[in-house]
């Protein structure tokens, strides 16, 4: 039997290993690349912040705009005066004022407040006036005289305050001017010269006659 061979022993264990698992790699193989390397890393934080801050400046821009927009009041006034002479025995006088809405929201007079020597000038009804954009609404308005020097003294305008409620609920105080003032001023000053005594009288209403016309 020692004419046999052991196949055991005779076995060549270089054949036998697998190349693929002992075999080290070439010594100039390069490493295999970083799939997520720092410098990308950074880069695309940058990024993501810069997206965030150029959105929040967009948000802030336009909201402000929106706010400005909503608490905008624009408004332009005039005065005028109309008269009868066939509703009353001796004739009626009303005075009103022209509120009109510049702006681009609506928006609601709730109160018009002016004055001058002798006179005062309210709205001469309660509630609010609502207005659209680009519209106008007409005011009647209540104007009580006392007799006092200088009452009537000719003057351009009669400065008035214009109490306004927003769309958004908010209420504002915005100045005006009475023009022609003279539709006013010239009435009180006439009355006066011929019923010096008169204090507190209305003037929207039955027109009001001298002494020698009573």
């Amino acid at each position: 039997m020692s004419g046999q061979s052991d196949p055991l022993r005779d076995a060549d264990p270089l054949q036998d290993a697998d190349p693929l698992q002992d075999a080290d790699p070439p010594p100039d193989a390069d490493p295999p690349p970083d799939a997520d390397p720092p410098q990308s890393r950074g880069l695309v934080a940058g990024l993501a912040v810069l997206v965030l801050l150029v959105g929040g400046a967009l948000f802030v821009r336009n909201w402000s705009a929106d706010r400005e927009l909503r608490q905008a009041v624009e408004l332009s006034t005039s005065f005028g005066v109309w008269s009868s002479s066939t509703i009353r025995p001796g004739g009626e006088v009303g005075y009103y004022l022209l509120v009109r809405n510049d702006g681009a929201l609506p928006m609601s007079v709730t109160s018009v407040d002016a004055g001058a020597v002798g006179l005062t000038l309210r709205m001469r009804d309660e509630g609010e006036r609502r207005i659209p954009p680009g519209r106008e609404v007409e005011i009647p308005m209540s104007v009580r005289v006392t007799c006092v020097p200088g009452t009537g003294v000719a003057r351009p305008s009669l400065a008035v305050e214009i109490g306004v409620r927003r769309e958004d609920g908010g209420t504002i105080t915005r100045p005006a001017e009475l023009r022609p003032a003279s539709l006013l001023l010239d009435a009180a000053a006439t009355l006066c010269a011929v019923r010096p005594e008169l204090r507190d009288h209305e003037l929207s209403g039955p027109v009001l006659r001298g002494p020698a016309d009573r």
